[in-house]
């Protein structure tokens, strides 16, 4: 009998690290904790239909401008227009109907509806992942349930950390660096692939010492992070509070790289 090789975990600290040859057949994850991740796991927790990705401002507004199905039912969401959600710059676009704060993708705006979404980097980072077998997408918020489907897949992974205007932001590495240590312990994962990989791990590591004595570490963490600080600097710590919160939501988006959409993974 062949034995089963150790699958190997690969940590890439922005999508730009990521080579598309060595995706095929390894699940990838896309990681963008401030806020394309929390926002999209809250929306599908929310409700909505599905979320229509793309990276521009542009093909966003073509999408939602695209005349609706005469042949669907009704009841159906394909029988109300697209909402528009994003940000550049991390605020809301103009003429958009919501911007990328998770809070704002409750039930009573987005149940039932189909959303076309972009954003200034998570959006992007998705595309890195399009080669992989399978595309998810993590955060704090979902990270649980995120690690149990890698532990039970068993296949090579790839984190993506998204990144905050083409820099490495912490939040995305401790929430990759905390899921890397869990497959590490829970199924022993190669985790000595790359010096990223060993980084990140370690960065969080660093930080989950001191959560016992310090139980706002990681909230603490994120507001001093790249992203964080930009998002203190536009009013918009609420939305660093939720996004610090642990494994409030049990699903996982996943990422339909032949039409660009988002929904919950089966």
């Amino acid at each position: 009998m062949i034995p089963r090789m150790t699958p190997t975990l690969w940590i890439h600290l922005l999508p730009g690290s990521v080579d598309p040859d060595r995706l095929g057949g390894s699940v990838a994850v896309m990681i963008d904790v401030l806020r394309a991740s929390t926002t999209l796991t809250h929306a599908l927790a929310a409700g909505c239909h599905s979320i229509r990705t793309c990276s521009d401002v542009d093909t966003a507004r073509h999408l939602a401008s695209q005349p609706l199905p005469h042949d669907a039912p009704h009841d159906s969401p394909q029988r109300q227009p697209p909402l528009l959600a994003g940000e550049r710059g991390g605020t809301r676009i103009d003429g958009f109907d919501l911007d990328n704060s998770p809070s704002r993708f409750t039930p009573e705006s987005v149940a039932g509806r189909t959303i076309v979404f972009t954003t200034t980097n998570g959006t992007r980072a998705l595309e890195s992942c399009r080669p992989a077998e399978l595309v998810l997408v993590a955060a704090f918020c979902n990270m649980q349930a995120v690690i149990k489907t890698l532990l039970q897949l068993g296949q090579e992974v790839h984190l993506v950390c998204a990144g905050t205007d083409g820099q490495v932001t912490a939040e995305d590495c401790l929430c990759a660096g905390a899921i890397g240590l869990a497959l590490r312990q829970q199924a022993g994962i190669d985790t000595h692939a790359c010096d990223a990989t060993r980084i990140a791990i370690g960065l969080y590591q660093h930080l989950d010492q001191h959560l016992e004595q310090n139980p706002d570490g990681l909230l603490e963490a994120i507001r001093d992070s790249h992203g964080g600080r930009n998002l203190r600097q536009l009013g918009l710590d609420n939305d660093i509070a939720l996004a610090a919160r642990r494994d409030t939501l049990d699903l996982i988006p996943t990422f339909n790289s032949h039409d660009n959409t988002i929904s919950v993974l089966a």
